[in-house]
């Protein structure tokens, strides 16, 4: 029997929020799991948090605004461009959420672990 995580209400802010996601996108198809950039893109591997083996980026599915990208805007009348930064460089943590039968991972977001 699967039991609905409940909504925390001590601990830090982070811990706070993993636990808010944890119990308002509840899925029991799925588990929210912390895990740390091992490989960059183009070559996105993760290692989750008590596990031994990397994830590739064959079923990773990541939020694109942690991925270098330029976006095109107009500032006071002007257009300009805009480059964004890889923000999923190894050894940062980040936030994901692992498929019940584990064909798919996704990384969410950075974590503040």
């Amino acid at each position: 029997m699967l039991i609905k995580p409940k909504v925390p209400t001590e601990g830090s802010g982070g811990t706070r929020l993993v636990g808010i996601m944890q119990a308002v996108g509840y899925n029991s198809g799925g588990t929210l799991k912390a895990a740390t950039v091992t490989s960059e893109h183009p070559n996105l591997k993760v290692l989750l948090d008590a596990d031994t083996l990397e994830i590739d980026d064959d079923i990773i599915v990541c939020n694109p605004h942690l991925l270098p990208y330029t976006e095109t805007v107009r500032i006071n009348g002007q257009v300009t461009t805009i480059e964004y930064d890889n923000k999923l460089k190894v050894g940062v943590r980040v936030l994901v959420f692992e498929s019940e039968h584990q064909q798919q991972l996704y990384v969410l977001s950075l974590s503040d672990e």
